[in-house]
């Protein structure tokens, strides 16, 4: 059952898998770990900025959201859904398919 309680090392942090899915980010002289919209807004227009410039900088909007509609990580249930929306966006995906 989510978020699981499998642990591992990555880049030498020793944390639960789940939060390597959260962004670790800084704040109040600090570092944390952050999950919701305040880290998924500026992850999400970071990657639309990739696809952009990658396509020579000029983009319609109707474009780029359907590009990163279509190559997110889908994570619920097929399609939309409620708790992940359209999914997890993959920048990877998006620059190169």
């Amino acid at each position: 059952m989510y978020p699981g309680n499998e642990i591992t090392v990555i880049g030498g942090i020793r944390q639960y898998v789940y939060v390597f899915d959260y962004v670790f980010s800084t704040g109040n002289g600090s570092y944390y770990w952050s999950v919701g919209t305040s880290m998924a807004g500026p992850h999400a227009a970071g990657v639309a900025a990739l696809l952009i410039g990658k396509n020579g900088g000029k983009m319609d909007p109707s474009h780029v959201l359907a590009k990163l509609r279509a190559t997110s990580d889908d994570l619920g249930k097929p399609g939309r859904d409620p708790y992940f929306g359209y999914g997890r966006v993959n920048a990877l995906r998006a620059v190169t398919e």
